[in-house]
């Protein structure tokens, strides 16, 4: 042990040793607890950004599996309408007239009526328009209310949107009257349909879903549907 050579030097010893066994002050202390509590603040607050984010995604996700399979339900419906061979359009969209100003589409497909008809005639054009009840439907028994191809039972598809924010595709009699309905697809804000010359229709499709967070997303889509006949 190393010894003093003078009494002060052995007193600044003592102060000194003092010194370094001395604790943490106050303001030391404080000083510490608010940079961790910064700290914390931010990692937290990054944890929480990205735990949204994560819910948006999943919700943005959500909302585009739904207006893809809007779209490809519609297509396929849509695609099969067109103008008969006298050059009347089987389709007609009702714009503005929908729910919140949405718009419609009402439109007659080639059909068979009765165990004999077939799709096409001799000249390569639609024999009879109607309305097929259900999607891959080919046969009469389906198409036709009575088998009988001097009355086409269920004349019109049609696609609209609902109050529930939902897109309902209806077959109707030639009466307009409903003879069957199902939903397409939900969380539907919007539907615009429009022409973009004769042969091609325009579907311009809004959706938006709550995220688990109770973020509102939404997201869109805009496509077109060449007319097969």
């Amino acid at each position: 042990m190393a010894t003093c050579r003078s009494i002060r030097q052995c007193r600044s010893s003592r102060r000194s040793l003092a010194s370094d066994r001395r604790g943490f002050s106050l303001v030391e202390l404080m000083l510490a607890v608010g940079i961790t509590v910064v700290l914390f603040s931010v990692v937290f607050g990054l944890l929480g950004v990205a735990q949204s984010g994560f819910h948006n995604t999943d919700a943005g996700l959500a909302i585009r599996d739904d207006l893809r399979t809007a779209f490809q339900k519609m297509e396929w419906d849509i695609k099969h309408t067109g103008y008969d061979s006298t050059g009347t359009a089987q389709f007609s969209i009702l714009t503005g007239t929908g729910t919140n100003g949405s718009d419609i589409i009402r439109f007659s497909i080639p059909v068979v009526c009765d165990s004999a008809s077939v799709f096409l005639n001799s000249t390569g054009t639609p024999a009879h328009w109607g309305a097929s009840r259900t999607w891959g439907c080919d046969s009469y028994t389906c198409m036709d209310g009575d088998g009988s191809c001097s009355t086409v039972e269920y004349k019109y598809i049609q696609y609209s949107l609902n109050s529930s924010k939902q897109i309902v595709r209806s077959v109707l009699s030639a009466f307009f009257g409903t003879v069957s309905s199902q939903i397409v697809a939900g969380d539907i804000t919007d539907l615009r349909i429009s022409q973009s010359g004769s042969r091609t229709v325009v579907l311009a499709i809004a959706a938006e879903k709550k995220s688990a967070q109770g973020r509102m997303v939404t997201s869109s889509l805009n496509e077109k549907i060449r007319l097969m006949n």
